[in-house]
């Protein structure tokens, strides 16, 4: 392996940040994250409505099980809510800053999950440590989930702990602490996104075992008892959510949420090669790293020959964070629903290996791997420009949303910058130099992005503008109802639970039935609905493009009510009668008259209030989830 060149550029900085590297990386993520917790609003469709689950578990006490919109939410488990919970005293309210600290927090416990990877389970330096960590807050995909709210940072994290835990016990004769930690953590994770959290670490224990051939390692009383506690953790949830009356919401989990997702997933079903493409593109620009790397040494039969005769040396740290990547990348590819995220838990342990790899490189092999980087970060410069330009010129009709030229022009110039600096000064930097510039330079590219593009997106990417149109209504006295969205789409920012259907027939009865009701739906929903079976005065009121789709809000007004009538009034005895004009009309009717003003209106009697039916989402296919 290459030596540290404290000489070159960038050597003895990184010398001082390797003496504590998890503080490092913390400041260094502080400045990825922290100025911009409340830059933007929450976005469509996941983030609204993991606020709107918050709202329901902090004022409305839903601890054990989720609700959204009012009615259970059996799609996530509850630990990523509690984490939340914990930092809202912190923030002081729930708001979109609230759920920015989350991700930044959970992003934190990930860099320290990957440091306790790289020192306890492969056994390297602190220089490692901190090279893996920069690995990832260069990771374009790392770290904008790190600026987006979801629990999948924090279930990657609790994985790699549990990784970290269950290494140490393989490789013991005995370790029931350890095994109790580990599978504790598996129970944890499982409990912040699912059944993957156990996956995850008995997949990877498995395959490491077997490939030093002690398999028989699992078969030991200490791995029942932490298989058993983790039972225990996950059957004391479950019995909890069911002996509550939550009977329904345990079914959905098992039914749809487990089975139904792993076999046949109604949306977001992909091919089972999907992640050889998706991995190579989400790893960018680490990808490069393979461009250096001596790949010709696979087709060697030397080469797995050395590696099957040193399987038992040590405590076989390498060999466990591959049995990681690879049994979790199968695992993945195995099930029936697919998207990038769902790669997270893989990055500690790839991280771990790119860093070992990235400061093991040669001078020549490296400046081609900077190279390359550069040359991304050029095209990433040119490619804002060009993408703003064809926005608003190139579409017809154009696109809704103004992308300020000032914040483009700074994150295309501090990507620009990156790539000429590193194309300039590539072969005179050292490995640790190198990584420090990239993170550096990255860090400077993200400003003008989370700052000001980010928030410019609002209009488009945020169903705030229309369900605040909503909350409005709602105030005046107008039932919310929506038709076919994703279920507490409109739900967090206005303020209220929405009634939420499928039906289109029970719309239109709830609709003539309310005094005064507003309605939300996309566009297209609203155009095929003829103007004949519309009830009676609905009539669209704002409209809202939300990642491409069109949104309409339309309302029903409460009839007027009609004028009483006004008696005429009789002359009294003695009054003179006025002459009449020329055409018949008396003349007194050309004066002003006072004619009293209606009596006011009884209230129109309120129907009886009904329980609401259960909502209906419907996911709309390439919507996340």
């Amino acid at each position: 392996m290459a030596e540290p060149s404290p000489g070159r550029p960038g050597g003895r900085l990184y010398g001082l940040a390797a003496l504590a590297p998890l503080v490092f990386l913390g400041l260094v993520l502080a400045a990825q994250t922290l100025p911009y917790l409340d830059a933007r609003a929450l976005w469509f469709s996941d983030e609204v409505r993991y606020g709107n689950a918050f709202q329901n578990l902090w004022d409305r006490g839903h601890w054990l099980v989720l609700y959204l919109n009012g009615i259970p939410y059996p799609d996530k488990p509850p630990v990523y809510f509690w984490l939340l919970a914990g930092l809202r005293s912190a923030v002081g309210e729930t708001s979109p800053a609230l759920f920015m600290l989350g991700a930044a927090v959970s992003s934190l416990l990930a860099l320290a999950a990957t440091c306790v990877l790289v020192r306890r389970v492969a056994g390297w330096d602190r220089d490692h440590a901190l090279a893996a960590g920069l690995v990832l807050l260069t990771c374009f995909s790392f770290i904008g989930i790190g600026h987006y709210s979801r629990m999948d940072m924090l279930f990657a994290a609790l994985i790699t702990l549990a990784h970290a835990c269950l290494h140490r016990a393989w490789t013991r004769p005995k370790a029931t602490g350890w095994q109790l930690a580990g599978w504790g953590l598996a129970a944890l994770a499982t409990l912040t996104k699912g059944p993957f959290g156990l996956a995850f670490p008995l997949l990877a224990g498995l395959a490491f075992l077997a490939w030093r051939g002690e398999l028989r390692r699992f078969f030991r009383r200490d791995t029942a008892l932490g298989l058993g506690f983790l039972a225990l953790i996950l059957a004391g949830w479950v019995a909890a959510a069911w002996f509550g009356g939550e009977h329904e919401y345990i079914r959905d989990i098992f039914s749809k949420q487990i089975y139904k997702r792993a076999v046949d997933a109604p949306h977001h079903g992909q091919a089972a090669w999907y992640y050889l493409g998706a991995l190579p593109l989400a790893f960018l620009p680490w990808t490069f790293l393979l461009a250096g790397l001596p790949l010709g040494n696979l087709g060697r039969p030397s080469f797995w020959k050395r590696a099957w005769a040193g399987r038992r040396e040590g405590l076989g740290g390498p060999a466990y964070l591959w049995c990681a990547v690879l049994t979790g990348f199968a695992l993945l590819s195995a099930v029936s629903i697919k998207l990038a995220i769902y790669l997270l838990p893989l990055y500690p342990a790839l991280a771990a290996l790119a860093a070992r790899a990235w400061l093991g490189l040669p001078d020549r092999p490296r400046t081609r791997v900077l190279y390359a980087v550069g040359g991304l970060f050029l095209l990433l410069a040119l490619g804002l420009c060009l993408a703003n330009l064809l926005l608003h010129r190139a579409l017809t009709p154009p696109w809704p949303v103004d992308l300020p030229w000032a914040w483009v022009a700074g994150a295309a110039g501090a990507a620009g910058l990156l790539g000429a600096l590193l194309l300039r000064f590539g072969p005179r930097l050292s490995a640790r130099g190198g990584l420090l510039l990239v993170a550096v330079g990255t860090t400077a590219w993200l400003a003008p992005l989370a700052l000001g593009l980010a928030p410019a997106l609002d209009p488009v990417m945020s169903p705030q503008a229309q369900s605040e149109v909503m909350a409005d209504y709602i105030r005046q006295g107008y039932e919310p109802m929506a038709f076919r969205i994703y279920s507490g789409t409109y739900t967090y920012y206005a303020g209220r639970d929405v009634f939420e259907t499928q039906d289109l027939e029970l719309l239109a009865s709830r609709i003539a039935a309310a005094p005064k009701a507003v309605v939300g739906m996309q566009k297209r929903y609203w155009d095929e609905w003829k103007p004949e079976q519309r009830p009676a005065g609905l009539r669209v009121v704002h409209t809202q493009t939300i990642v491409e789709r069109e949104y309409v809000l339309a309302v029903k007004d409460a009839p007027a009510p009609a004028p009483e009538p006004v008696p005429a009034a009789e002359p009294a005895v003695g009054d003179e009668l006025l002459p009449e004009t020329g055409n018949g009309t008396a003349a007194g009717d050309l004066l002003p008259q006072a004619v009293p003003a209606p009596a006011e209106p009884a209230a129109a009697p309120q129907p009886e209030a009904q329980p609401l039916p259960a909502p209906q989402p419907a996911p709309q296919s390439g919507e996340s989830r």
